[in-house]
């Protein structure tokens, strides 16, 4: 996998490569499904969702992490092939 330029610049500013990390190491699975939109939700108690989604809006993966810092209360990446890029990007 690759990433662009803008997220190593959202991963550096946000201290969160663990989340792209995350990504990445489902793809073994989602192999099939070319392209995802990831979105994680920050809850009011510091924990979150990150679920994938295909291009259908089809749910892939949901994974609830117990306790983030992250400092966004959401993000959304998208997975294109085997490059990683902020939905802005799209």
């Amino acid at each position: 996998m690759v990433i662009t330029d803008a997220v190593m610049e959202f991963a550096t500013t946000h201290q969160c490569f663990w989340l792209f990390d995350m990504v990445a190491s489902y793809q073994y699975q989602l192999h099939k499904d070319t392209f995802q939109v990831w979105t994680l939700k920050k809850q009011t108690d510091s924990s979150a969702w990150i679920v994938a989604e295909d291009s259908n809006g089809k749910i892939l993966i949901k994974q609830q992490i117990k306790r983030t810092h992250f400092e966004v209360n959401q993000a959304t990446v998208l997975v294109d092939g085997k490059v990683i890029m902020l939905s802005s990007e799209d």
